[in-house]
């Protein structure tokens, strides 16, 4: 009994570390004017927020889960016929491998190939992403990002709604997400309370219960 209730006890501290309290999360606070909070919060302007990403930032980043590619990239002559066989969002390591070349002319630019966007909302937060699209150095003194959105806080905010919309799934996505680990807690706990009885019942039926 006590095995079960300990990893009972553990399955629910790992999914309340995951979903309720992500210690992996990012924690510093960057603040944001309530104007432009507002717009990173909005879905509608996630839209207007790509073509300003593609304006201003694919010639470097790429954001792999809306299949988007640095400039150099989406113009290579390989790229369509990747994608039909692969799908838009291509795999990995097909994606280095093919555009190696791409990819190492960018970091001999930059001294490292500029990071893919598609997880950065989770990673750094809104506060983060916001303020060091506006101000990089500021942020990150000595990085390579040039400050091309220095001056334009509200398309800045608009870019950071995009980068919200591609890294988080929609909320049906998000419920159903929830009640699929309810249900999985749900499951463990049953499952280990019928082994504690089923084991209970055979050491009785060898006599050694």
């Amino acid at each position: 009994m006590i095995k079960t209730i300990f990893f009972t006890v553990l399955t629910v501290v790992f999914f309340y570390i995951i979903w309720i309290n992500n210690i992996f999360a990012p924690h510093e606070k960057y603040e944001i004017p309530k104007e432009h909070e507002k717009i990173i919060m909005d879905v509608k302007y996630a839209k207007e927020g790509r073509e300003l990403f593609i304006q201003n930032c694919a010639a470097c980043h790429s954001v792999r889960y809306d299949a988007l590619y640095p400039l150099s990239i989406q113009s290579n002559p390989t790229l369509p016929s990747l994608q039909e066989k692969y799908g838009k969002v291509l795999p990995n390591d097909i994606y280095q491998a093919v555009f190696m070349n791409d990819l190492n002319a960018l970091k001999e630019s930059f001294g490292k190939v500029p990071p893919d966007l598609s997880t950065s909302y989770l990673v750094k937060g809104p506060g983060y992403l916001y303020n060091f699209i506006l101000n990089p150095q500021e942020i990150l003194p000595g990085t390579t990002m040039p400050a091309v959105m220095t001056g334009r806080p509200e398309e800045t905010a608009k870019i950071v709604a995009y980068l919200k919309s591609v890294a988080e799934p929609p909320p049906e996505e998000k419920a159903k997400r929830k009640l699929m680990g309810v249900i999985t807690i749900g499951y463990l706990i049953v499952m280990g309370v019928l082994i504690w009885l089923w084991r209970g019942r055979l050491l009785k039926r060898i006599g050694l219960h």
